[in-house]
Order: C-alpha cells, then sequence, then structure tokens
C-alpha cells in the first residue's frame, strides 16, 4: 500500500468501523448490579440517606433529610491504552493479524474496562472493598446504622455457597434497619458467584426438586427447592481468582451497590498523519483510546459477601 493521505484515511476509517463492531459485541456484567452515573465535572459528590424514604401526613412544616451528614465524593481518573503499527507493515499490507486482533483487542479491553475497575475496587484491601460513606469498607462487620448505637454486617466469614447458608445471608440482608430503626427493605435478588461455583448457584436457585436426608440409616428424600427463583444468578468470569468467594445484591432499588461513573465516553483515537513527529522519525503509527471514568460504592447495605 503506498502511504498517501487518502490511503491513510480509508484504513483510519476501517480500524474505527472495526473497533466499533468489537466494541459493540463484547459483552460487560457491571450494569448487573452497577449504575451508571454521568459526570459533568472533575468529581461528583454523592449524598445518602441511610433510612428508607417514607411519606408522611403534612402536618405544620415540612421535615427535610439532611443527605449532608452521608456524602461520598469520587474523583473521575483518565485511563488509556495504545498501540502502534510500523509503516512498513502498512507499506507490505501486513495487516490482516492488526485488522482481525489487535484492533478488536483494542476495543474489548475499552468496552470491559468497567468490569475490570470493579474487579479491581471489590478485591481491593484483601477483599474489604473500598472505603464507604460511612467510614469503613465497604464489606465491613460493624456498619453503623444510625440508630441507637447498632450496627450490621455484610460480611459472612465460613460460610460456604449452600442452600441453608444462602438463605442465612439473604435473611441477615432483609432484616437491615436505617437510622430511623426501621427496615430499609433490603430484597436481594441476584447471586454473584465465580464459574468454579456455577453449577452450585444454578441448583440453588434454578432446581425444582432438592434432596434432604433425614438420618444416617434413612434414604435421602426428594423436596421442593423453596428457594426457587429467589434471585438470578451472574457467573463473572473474572472471579475465578476467589473460587470460594460469593456475593448476594440487591438491584432492584434505584441506585445498585456499584457506582460506574462517566465523565468522557471510550474514543478511538489516532496519530497517523505523515506529517506527526512519531510517524516522521520512527516510522510508528499510532492508535489508542481514551476515558475519563471511576467506579465506586454506594450503600452498603445492598450487597454483602460470603466465603467458605
Amino acid at each position: 500500500m503506498l502511504i498517501t493521505q487518502p490511503n491513510l484515511d480509508a484504513l483510519r476509517v476501517d480500524f474505527e468501523m472495526r473497533f466499533g463492531a468489537a466494541y459493540g459485541a463484547t459483552e460487560t456484567w457491571w450494569q448487573e448490579f452497577g449504575t451508571e452515573i454521568p459526570s459533568g465535572a472533575k468529581q461528583n459528590v454523592y449524598g445518602w440517606v441511610a433510612q428508607r424514604t417514607l411519606m408522611r401526613e403534612w402536618v405544620g412544616p415540612r421535615v427535610a433529610v439532611n443527605l449532608t451528614e452521608h456524602d461520598y465524593t469520587l474523583s473521575n481518573k483518565p485511563y488509556e491504552a495504545t498501540i502502534e503499527l510500523d509503516r512498513d507493515e502498512i507499506e507490505d499490507d501486513n495487516l490482516g493479524l492488526f485488522t482481525t486482533v489487535t484492533i478488536p483487542q483494542l476495543a474489548q479491553a475499552a468496552k470491559k474496562h468497567p468490569d475490570q475497575l470493579i474487579k479491581t475496587m471489590l478485591q481491593s484491601a484483601s477483599f474489604a472493598g473500598p472505603l464507604a460513606f460511612d467510614g469503613l469498607s465497604f464489606f465491613n462487620a460493624a456498619h453503623p446504622t444510625f440508630f441507637g448505637g447498632s450496627t450490621y454486617s455484610n460480611v459472612f466469614a465460613a460460610t460456604a455457597l449452600t442452600a441453608d447458608n444462602f438463605n442465612t445471608v439473604w435473611a441477615a440482608m432483609a432484616s437491615y434497619v436505617g437510622e430511623d430503626g426501621e427496615p430499609l427493605g433490603v430484597m436481594p435478588n441476584l447471586l454473584i458467584v465465580p464459574p468454579q461455583l456455577k453449577r452450585t448457584a444454578l441448583e440453588i436457585m434454578n432446581a425444582s426438586i432438592t434432596a434432604k436426608v433425614f438420618g444416617a440409616n434413612t434414604a435421602a428424600a426428594a423436596i421442593d427447592n423453596v428457594l426457587k427463583g429467589w434471585a438470578e444468578v451472574l457467573v463473572i468470569p473474572e472471579f475465578a481468582n476467589a473460587p470460594t468467594r460469593w456475593y448476594v445484591a440487591d438491584v432492584s432499588k434505584p441506585i445498585k451497590p456499584v457506582i460506574v461513573q462517566n465523565r468522557r465516553a471510550d474514543q478511538f483515537v489516532t496519530r497517523d498523519m505523515p506529517t506527526d513527529p512519531k510517524v516522521f522519525d520512527q516510522r510508528k503509527f499510532t492508535y489508542g483510546v481514551d476515558s475519563r471514568r471511576n467506579v465506586g460504592v454506594s450503600l452498603p447495605f445492598l450487597m454483602s459477601t460470603a466465603i467458605a
């Protein structure tokens, strides 16, 4: 291929189309328990209410809930991924691997970036996660309810994924109360597991019947699986590094447990003009993607973690 501006323009269009196609075809999981929040500044400040918002009889003046008592700041960060192509490869038309593998991989990395950030965040601090609005790690055994000095835990140690243990975690989350002492109305409906626990999770959530042994000399009896349909199952391949850790979340609320804050969406960018310094001096054509975003957590009572 001759290195001319029309040929380079056509090559750029081809790369952009392949990037867009691969980007659109890449599946992500963060939307299952994350809420996307647009950002128009360097950072967003979130005000949380540690109780259910309830209607009341309007007697006297309005009673406002003070959001500033529980705030959480999330700053945006810039991210990029960049690859290079030698001028000789273009001249010799050796673009097969670049167009069919490298550019699609770049697109996949960009699309999966929120997934990557969320995994790193949830597994940070030895799986305690980042700090939440109450000043404690997101997964913590002593989150304050702001009611009478009471606390709640969203960490369950020595708890393998079984039907009984799922019910224990579910019931504990459903019992959480807010700063007014009233139940928060948490109804967990998503079970998140690594691929190693996929079969167990599906059996607990989807099987119609299960077996129960009543004694050493008694045959197992088939009984209805009362947990069927209590929660959807989400299998996350990237969680395979923690094969016995599982999560339960309530994703039915207006805000989900995880925040994906986007300041600038993924953009495919190029430096392929013959007069660009790197092209002129080093024969390198540069292609990349960049964005501005960050991920954070919302309300700890919406998600729990358990490990065997």
